[in-house]
């Protein structure tokens, strides 16, 4: 395994564990720093992307790549898809406590 692969697998697995950290609140800090998470790791992604997928390398596809890109793909729409949805839950559930306690 070259370095870089052993890298992207300890940086992915680091990412993974703050963002669950992150979601479920399981620090008193967490939802403080979820959405400034979501946006260091995709913006880690994009770099990373960019670096490795650029157009004028004369690299060919390799499982890693591939493994690269599922990862990416997954982890965007978990912050994506699931950190949105909990923040309108959230806004929602906020606004149906403050309600109850005005009446």
């Amino acid at each position: 395994m070259i370095w870089y692969e052993k890298f992207y697998n300890y940086i992915t697995y680091l990412f993974y564990i703050l963002f669950f950290i992150g979601f479920f609140q399981l620090s008193k800090y967490a939802p403080e720093y979820l959405d400034e998470l979501v946006i260091i790791i995709k913006t880690f992604i994009c770099i990373f992307l960019l670096y490795h997928f650029n157009p004028y390398s004369k690299k060919k596809f390799t499982d890693f790549d591939k493994r690269i890109v599922f990862d990416s793909a997954l982890y965007l729409l978990f912050s994506s898809l699931f950190v949105e949805f909990y923040l309108i839950f959230k806004k929602r559930l906020d606004k149906m406590k403050n309600k109850l306690i005005r009446v």
